[in-house]
């Protein structure tokens, strides 16, 4: 396990990978994170791989040990789904803000920045942001307005 940085203080966001066998869609999503506008003081990884056989574990330590964003990746047996790669992200996450990030998934350049601004401006604990998935799609009908509140 390659260990974040401490700092003292938290980050704005943080942005959850879990990984399985995901090269290699892994690289652009990594890129995206670290193409942010946001900063790299103001997100931290946390990459969690799912048993993987295919480089993804290594890459993602290569990964954490060249990028100035503060990212920990921890290596597991394969837990079968996404939600056990996302549970244990969650609970090391220092971030204000959550994002999960798939692996096979990537951000535009100023996504995070704008989620984070969103969030700060409406005062809610929760936002949806757009990414772009690979070979799946997000019904286009959720994406025609931007809502800054919504009861849920």
């Amino acid at each position: 396990m390659a260990d974040m940085p401490r700092t003292n203080h938290e980050p704005d966001v943080s942005v959850i990978i879990g990984a399985y066998e995901a090269m290699p869609y892994l690289i652009r999503c990594l890129e995206s994170v670290e193409a942010q506008t946001i900063g790299a003081g103001r997100l931290e990884i946390v990459a969690v791989d799912d048993g993987s056989t295919d480089g993804t574990g290594e890459y993602l330590e290569e990964f954490a040990a060249r990028t100035a964003i503060p990212t920990r990746v921890v290596r597991q047996a394969n837990s079968g789904g996404p939600s056990g790669p996302r549970n244990l992200g969650l609970k090391l996450a220092r971030g204000r803000y959550v994002f999960f990030l798939d692996a096979d998934d990537y951000f535009g350049e100023e996504a995070l920045e704008r989620m984070v601004a969103m969030g700060d401006r409406a005062g809610t604990d929760v936002v949806l942001g757009k990414i772009v998935g690979v070979n799946r799609g997000a019904a286009k009908s959720m994406w025609k307005e931007t809502v800054e509140r919504a009861d849920l």
